[in-house]
């Protein structure tokens, strides 16, 4: 269920917002819950001033709203979420259940207000989206759906050809291991079964891959290398995910709320923002209407405003 009522927030304004808990809450340098505390975990929800954390002994997050001028008349908005997960709290795929003929969870569609509804997390972002290929492929899409598994099991296995045409998206891959560590692929450097049998509980295909071991992907960049077009430009929302450190991750979600009024991101941008946080591996996730962020079953953050329903999220903190 969601929570509700684990620390009420009180005396904050835009010139003094609440950014920490009193001092009968004791938190470690990551923000994890250590010794004794009045509750199993402290919540801060202050939407006004775009700072949302969560803090219990096995999960800490805490997400930012910025806003910067991104030229003479227009503005970017983005959130960026900091996550220290754990073990014993890790990385999970949220699928929509099988509907009808569908092969595999995760094919159909539903809002993402519903979806973080039906399935309640600390913190969400958008996904590959893969559910979104299989259907077209129905309608006569020629675009595979990737490697996708999730919680160890292979969905789907079909993927592209690195060494033809490049196309988007990519379908390169992120893959999450039980030691917390992501580790970006090109999109056929390994097949789903040599996925399995080094470890990888869950492999997410979109992209392109943007850090890799602390290097920079310039296909995915804007210069002159760049391969796909969609990143050149600042003309869409955005979702990609980072990992500084097996069980440290940055997620950003970049939104245009007004298109007239707001700018997207481009490449550049994200990758510049990912090393920012000292990010070494770093994917970029489906954009546009799929992307967006919730925090404790409340979207935060869309990439744009067409709200445009989701097969699954990629969460932290599961409350059901």
């Amino acid at each position: 269920m969601l929570l509700a009522g684990l620390f009420l927030l009180s005396g904050a304004s835009a010139d003094s917002p609440v950014t920490g808990p009193g001092p009968e809450w004791h938190l470690d340098e990551k923000g994890f819950l250590i010794g004794d505390n009045p509750g199993e975990a402290w919540l801060l929800e202050d939407e006004e001033n775009g700072i949302w954390q969560y803090s219990s002994a096995d999960l800490s997050v805490r997400v930012t709203r910025f806003t910067e001028q991104a030229n003479k008349k227009q503005k970017r908005v983005y959130c960026v979420a900091e996550v220290y997960a754990s073990e014993r709290s890790p990385l999970y795929p949220i699928l929509h259940p099988q509907v009808g003929n569908d092969p595999v969870p995760g094919c159909h569609k539903e809002k993402a207000d519903k979806l973080v509804e039906n399935y309640p997390s600390v913190l969400a972002i958008s996904d590959d989206y893969y559910g979104h290929r299989y259907q077209t492929r129905k309608t006569g899409a020629k675009w595979p759906t990737g490697i996708i598994i999730r919680n160890g099991k292979i969905l789907f296995d079909k993927t592209r050809d690195s060494s033809r045409k490049a196309e988007f998206p990519p379908l390169d891959t992120m893959a999450v291991y039980p030691d917390g560590s992501l580790k970006v692929r090109v999109c056929d450097e390994l097949t789903a079964e040599e996925y399995l049998a080094e470890g990888a509980t869950n492999v997410f295909s979109f992209g392109p891959w943007l850090i890799r071991n602390g290097e920079v992907n310039e296909k995915g960049a804007t210069g002159k290398k760049a391969t796909y077009s969609t990143l050149r430009y600042n003309s869409s929302g955005r979702a990609v995910i980072g990992m500084v450190e097996p069980f440290h991750y940055i997620l950003i979600v970049v939104g245009r709320p007004d298109k007239n009024k707001y700018l997207g991101a481009n490449g550049d941008w994200l990758i510049a923002k990912l090393q920012e946080y000292g990010c070494v591996e770093a994917f970029n996730l489906d954009g546009g209407g799929t992307a967006c962020m919730a925090f404790n079953g409340k979207v935060i953050i869309r990439g744009d405003n067409s709200k445009r329903p989701l097969c699954g999220m990629i969460a932290f903190g599961n409350l059901e």
